[in-house]
């Protein structure tokens, strides 16, 4: 979806010889990155059945993981942090996690906008697409907070 809508603002914005700018940021590790703190405090704010939310809770708190490396094998380590690659949920718990900038963002009013719908911000997973109707606006700095 997050392609479409990119596709679709764009040409919104291009059509009659306008003009819209692109920021693309692939976090390629940014999933190793990922806070547990801040993930399962963002999580509880979200109407999710407790069950799924421990059942989240035990499977990312009681990780372990060792590395093999030319045959040889480390000792186990406790994960700290970090949503497991590969995995179904990772990129829905990513999202979850970058909703905060994507909020903060929109509430800045900084970026695109077809008529009232804010198509500033466009996440999937770890892919992000910021989108300005000019290259200041591009230009965050100091505008946006997030906690």
């Amino acid at each position: 979806m997050c392609s479409l809508v990119l596709k679709e603002s764009l040409a919104y914005y291009t059509v009659d010889g306008g003009i819209a700018f692109c920021t693309f940021l692939d976090a390629t590790k940014v999933y190793d990155c990922v806070d547990y703190c801040k993930l399962f405090r963002e999580l509880l704010k979200r109407d999710i059945p407790p069950v799924y939310l421990r059942l989240l809770l035990n499977m990312y708190t009681n990780s372990v993981a060792k590395v093999n490396w030319n045959g040889e094998c480390s000792n186990y380590f406790t994960v700290a942090n970090g949503v497991k690659q590969g995995s179904i949920v990772s990129p829905v718990l990513f999202c979850v996690y970058l909703d905060g900038l994507l909020l903060a963002l929109s509430d800045a009013k900084v970026g695109c906008y077809i008529g009232k719908v804010y198509v500033g911000a466009l996440a999937y997973a770890d892919d992000v697409t910021l989108l300005a109707p000019t290259p200041r606006a591009m230009l965050i700095k100091d505008t946006v907070t997030v906690i």
